[in-house]
């Protein structure tokens, strides 16, 4: 994939899951860019593993993370990602796509870009956050294994930057379910 050079200057990491999630409080609007193949999510390991071994897991209708996309879109919020996809989906993706199916009934709006159409349209080289069209966290995870490393709010950042980034890849993403039936054919 095609890097961006970023020259942002980074505010001090966030220290712990509760200061990344205070952080991660927005008004109106938050946008996310995954990039990764696998994320290193602790509290999904069980429940990854059993997809491993089964071919298949149901998300309980009560998991924290359906009541906290619930909370975010009341009110009016709006939700948006773009998960970045190289074919063939890796099996962690296609565990996600449970959780995305969810997500986008609740009234995210995920889209899924293709690597080869990524590539063409100079975005960055690592996940970021968008909220409020006014906060930019970075967010790091290690190469290997997609283990989060850092999660760094960027300060004297060019916010407009990454808010095209932003809108080239949503206008180049496509809506997950028409990702998944593309898939299903």
């Amino acid at each position: 994939m095609q890097q961006v050079e970023e020259s942002e200057e980074a505010g001090s990491e966030l220290s712990s899951p509760t200061e990344y999630l205070d952080l991660m409080s927005f008004k109106r609007t938050s946008f996310r860019l995954q990039l990764l193949q696998t994320y290193r999510v602790r509290s999904e390991r069980a429940a990854f593993e059993q997809f491993i071994r089964e071919g298949t897991y149901d998300v309980p209708l009560d998991d924290p993370r359906l009541a906290r996309q619930r909370e975010h879109l009341c009110g009016g919020r709006v939700l948006q990602r773009v998960q970045v996809v190289v074919p063939p989906v890796s099996d962690y993706l296609r565990f996600s796509f449970g959780y995305f199916r969810h997500f986008a009934e609740a009234g995210e709006d995920i889209r899924i870009l293709e690597a080869s159409r990524y590539s063409a349209i100079g975005l960055p080289d690592h996940d970021f956050v968008l909220l409020d069209d006014e906060v930019v966290i970075k967010l790091r995870h290690s190469s290997e294994d997609g283990q989060p490393t850092s999660r760094e709010p960027l300060v004297n950042v060019d916010v407009a930057k990454f808010r095209g980034y932003r809108d080239r890849a949503l206008e180049a993403a496509i809506p997950f379910d028409e990702y998944v039936a593309r898939l299903s054919n």
